[in-house]
């Protein structure tokens, strides 16, 4: 399955820390936030864009903003996940600005010494928020020592991106397709399709018909209606094109997939 956009991560907008004795994973996701996976105790496998790697005790995976992701802890442990939004460290979302993390598992002792301190006070949560952005760029500063950044490629224009996963967000249920996308954002469709495979590795149709099936599947699982109902209220025009995107994405039919469990 293709990474798709997690709403709700994106909707969060304050800096925000979750706890963990086990990361089961939410499913291979992006969003805009930059996400830091710090791992107190035991051990997770991270998966980042394509590459895969192991993140050990006070060790810390760093996800940059739309980078796909997905954590899965090992054994039960202690893991931390920060998810600082762009706006609140300006400085650091324009010296990643469209890069790529090579080395985005930090491991260097002297560093992670620095960022579980500031973890530590972030989490005790008695800060007013001078002192909370202060220690935040405490970490991002340390981890943007360590990571090893390369070119993504053309710089994109940068809110564009966003405007398009909410679009599609809200309207994939409907009739659209990269036409209709374009025309409601203002862009040329060749501009729109070139910008959203640049950031996200995808098509927009593909995409579209990513974030269909996700919702044919939950309502599935319900059992609730039938495969036709589900199909058509997430937003396919009719039960073949649900059953063609079925097979190209999962490898067999509806009722084989729920089989499988």
């Amino acid at each position: 399955m293709q990474a798709t956009f997690h709403i709700k991560r994106e909707r969060i907008c304050h800096f925000h820390i979750e706890n963990y004795q086990r990361l089961n994973g939410d499913s291979f996701h992006f969003h805009s936030h930059i996400e830091l996976l710090l791992v107190r105790g035991g051990e997770a496998e991270v998966w980042i864009n394509d590459e895969r790697a192991t993140v050990c005790q006070n060790e810390l995976a760093v996800v940059l903003g739309y980078e796909a992701h997905h954590f899965r802890s090992v054994r039960e442990g202690e893991y931390t996940i920060l998810f600082i939004p762009a706006f609140l460290c300006p400085d650091f979302v324009d010296a990643v600005r469209n890069k790529k993390a090579y080395r985005p598992v930090i491991r260097d002792k002297n560093a992670m010494m620095r960022i579980c301190e500031a973890v530590r006070m972030l989490s005790e949560g008695a800060l007013n928020a001078v002192e909370r952005t202060g220690y935040i760029h405490v970490i991002l500063g340390t981890v943007l020592r360590q990571i090893e950044l390369g070119a993504l490629g053309k710089p994109q224009d940068t809110d564009l991106p966003a405007k398009l996963l909410f679009y599609i967000n809200e309207h994939y249920k409907e009739n659209i397709s990269t036409a209709t996308v374009a025309r409601a954002l203002g862009y040329s469709q060749n501009y729109i399709s070139k910008c959203f495979r640049a950031c996200f590795q995808i098509g927009i149709n593909r995409y579209i018909n990513t974030m269909r099936l996700k919702n044919a599947v939950t309502l599935l699982r319900e059992k609730k209606t039938s495969i036709t109902d589900c199909a058509l209220e997430s937003g396919f025009a009719s039960l073949r094109t649900f059953y063609r995107a079925f097979a190209e994405e999962f490898g067999c039919a509806p009722r084989d997939y729920l089989k499988q469990g």
